[in-house]
C-alpha cells in the first residue's frame, strides 16, 4: 500500500520519502479522510502484540530471515506466515525470496510517518546516530514496551477522525458528530474507548461535555515507532558504510 502525505490547504498527496518522512502531528494539521483510510491499515497492523514484536525484530536489523523470526515466538510457522503478509501488505516491511527462505526489511519512511503523525509537537531536526547498542537497548521487551492500545485504537478509521478533530481543539459530542459525518451514538462510543484508554479526557460545561485531546498519550507510539525507524536507518547506514 502506498501511503501519501497530504496538504489541507492545496498540494496534492505525495508519496512518501526520506526528505519527506516527518509527516504533519495531528496535534499541528488534521487528517484528510483520504488519508486517514489510508493510514488505518498501518495501525491496525501494528494493533496485534505478535505483528508488534515482529516489526520491532526485523526494524532491529538490516534484514533479518523468516526461520530466525519463527524461532522467537512459540506459534506455528504457518501463524508467523499470516502476520508477516499483514505486515507486508500493511506497507510496513518489504519481503524478498532467495531459495527456499524469504528475508524481511523494514520500510523505514513508513515507520517515520506513522511516528511524525503521532508526534506531540512538530518534528525536531534530526539527531546525530545513537551509540553502539548496549543489551539493556537491545531487549525486546523493552523495545515493544509502548502501549499498543492507542495504535489499535487509531485503526479505526472513524477514531482516527475524532483524534484528528480534537487535535485541533476541544469539542463537544455535538461538534464531533457534525465534524465526522457519524451517528451520535457512535460518536459517543468512540469517545468512551478514547477515554479509557488515556487518549481523551472530559471536562463537564453545563449541560455539556467538552472533551479535549491528550496529546502525552500519543507520545509512547510515537517514540516507539521513532525509535524503531532510527534503529532502521542507523543498521542501513551501517551496511552502506563497510
Amino acid at each position: 500500500m502506498d501511503v501519501k502525505l497530504w496538504d489541507m490547504s492545496a498540494s496534492p498527496l505525495l508519496d512518501p520519502s526520506p526528505a519527506a518522512a516527518c509527516c504533519p502531528p495531528l496535534s499541528v494539521q488534521a487528517l484528510a479522510p483520504q488519508a486517514a483510510g489510508e493510514l488505518a491499515p498501518m495501525f491496525k497492523a501494528l494493533g496485534d502484540p505478535i505483528r508488534l514484536r515482529l516489526l520491532s525484530l526485523i526494524a532491529s536489523t538490516d534484514e533479518i530471515c523468516v526461520c530466525d523470526l519463527t524461532d522467537a515466538f512459540e506459534v506455528t510457522a504457518a501463524t508467523i506466515s499470516h502476520h508477516l503478509r499483514v505486515l507486508r501488505e500493511s506497507g510496513l516491511v518489504d519481503a524478498e525470496r532467495r531459495g527456499t527462505w524469504m528475508y524481511y526489511s523494514v520500510r523505514r519512511s513508513a515507520l517515520a510517518l506513522l511516528g511524525g503523525l503521532l508526534a506531540a509537537e512538530a518534528p525536531r531536526p534530526p539527531q546525530p546516530a545513537p551509540p553502539a547498542m548496549t543489551p539493556a537497548t537491545t531487549n525486546q521487551d523493552e523495545l515493544i514496551s509502548a502501549n499498543p492500545d492507542v495504535v489499535r485504537l487509531l485503526a479505526d478509521p472513524l477514531r482516527a477522525r475524532i483524534v484528528e478533530l480534537l487535535a485541533a481543539g476541544p469539542a463537544t459530542t455535538s461538534h464531533l458528530v457534525t465534524g465526522t459525518g457519524a451517528k451520535q451514538p457512535n460518536v459517543s462510543g468512540h469517545l468512551r474507548q478514547l477515554r479509557e484508554a488515556g487518549v481523551v479526557e472530559a471536562e463537564p460545561r453545563g449541560r455539556h461535555t467538552l472533551y479535549r485531546l491528550v496529546p502525552q498519550a500519543l507520545q509512547g507510539a510515537a517514540l516507539h515507532l521513532a525509535d524503531l525507524a532510527a534503529q532502521a536507518q542507523t543498521r542501513s547506514d551501517n551496511v552502506r558504510t563497510c
